[in-house]
């Protein structure tokens, strides 16, 4: 019997979500996130809330347990004008070669769509979720420019065994 092991990262796909919260179709409106800087990337769900009712007179234990939240953990690596303006917002002006970008002092609020391919095993994704990108640049000899990103799920966590390139409709 084979064994599916779901392992590494190949890439990260974003469209703009759907008003009507489901996923959208395979095709071009699907866009390649961006590099992501190697070994940055985690998917983790956060604690829930969890509430217990104990009674005073018997063993009687009643434990109510919120949302999970989940989100992903990861940087972007040297990302470019256009990549820039998607997430943090603002838009380049001027001619190739020539561009500038000045970044909003607030994010602009856009819900996107994603799907997370590994170079083997499900694809995961969610129909809604908020990027949340920062800076982090090092002026060094060793020194990068990252965008670390927290991407955070709106709605459901999907797992797929027959999703492929959303790219191709």
């Amino acid at each position: 019997m084979p064994i599916l092991a779901t392992m590494g990262l190949k890439k990260i796909y974003i469209a703009p979500a759907k008003s009507d919260g489901n996923m959208p179709a395979k095709g071009n409106e699907w866009l390649d996130l961006g590099d992501v800087y190697q070994d940055t990337c985690s998917l983790k769900d956060d604690s829930p809330e969890i509430t217990e009712h104990k009674s005073e007179t018997s063993s009687k234990v009643i434990t109510l347990v919120g949302e999970t939240p989940t989100a992903i953990e990861l940087s972007l690596m040297d990302p470019d004008l256009t990549q820039l303006a998607r997430y943090f917002g603002g838009t380049p002006t001027g001619e190739d070669g020539k561009r500038v970008w000045i970044r909003p002092k607030k994010l602009e609020y856009k819900e996107w769509a994603m799907w997370i391919e590994p170079e083997e095993g499900l694809f995961v994704g969610c129909a809604n979720v908020r990027i949340i990108p920062t800076f982090e640049i090092t002026y060094s000899s060793k020194g990068i420019c990252l965008v670390p990103m927290t991407i955070k799920f709106q709605s459901n966590l999907q797992a797929s065994e027959e999703m492929s390139d959303p790219t191709v409709a």
